[in-house]
């Protein structure tokens, strides 16, 4: 846990400023289980993390693309919030490693299944293949978190509806299928939270 004491600080002292800047409002909170778990969101904005940071309790340490280390601020700020790099071109196995450590470890884990930004509407077949992968590797809890704009094209001081959905426990999406189809029916969950916000 003193592993993300960098994690916490951050969030803390940002706080006040998402909130007022990014708007942000959490719902369903009892449906948040115990740590630790992997909280599964749709990507829309930059912003999204973030509010996903500031809605859930505990540490989490949250996976993003390794392109974003080029910029070297971004990267050195990514780093001292421990974010796990990803690298799409290519089966990163270590990154997977970490994800597992983190989740052993007692830390939570933040997953965007589409991969990047998508400025559609969110579809189970958006879904990387990998993100049943890590899931079940973990073998904790999954919680689907929506991320709702008016649009999707969200500007400063747009209002965004953070719902959370009820935990998917691994006998559950298992039952899908392959690992495609767990994946999509993982994020399939995200997306019926969306659809019915």
């Amino acid at each position: 846990m003193t592993k993300m004491t960098s994690y916490l600080a951050a969030r803390e002292f940002l706080r006040p400023f998402l909130k007022f800047f990014f708007r942000y409002k959490v719902e369903n909170k009892e449906n948040i289980p115990k740590a630790p778990y992997i909280a599964c969101a749709n990507h829309v904005a930059l912003r999204d993390a973030c509010c996903v940071a500031c809605c859930l309790p505990g540490p989490m340490r949250f996976m993003a693309k390794s392109d974003l280390k080029k910029n070297r601020l971004v990267g050195a700020v990514l780093k001292f919030v421990k974010v796990i790099f990803v690298s799409r071109s290519q089966a990163d196995l270590g990154s997977i490693r970490q994800c597992v450590e983190t989740v052993k470890d007692g830390i939570n884990l933040g997953i965007f299944p589409q991969g990047t930004r998508v400025r559609e509407k969110a579809q189970p077949e958006q879904a990387q293949e990998g993100i049943a992968m890590i899931c079940s590797l973990t073998k904790v809890p999954v919680l689907p978190v929506a991320l709702i704009y008016k649009s999707l094209r969200p500007r400063l001081f747009s209002r965004c509806r953070v719902v959370i959905g009820k935990p998917i426990y691994p006998e559950e999406y298992k039952e899908a299928g392959d690992r495609a189809a767990q994946s999509r029916y993982i994020f399939g969950k995200v997306c019926e939270l969306v659809d019915n916000g």
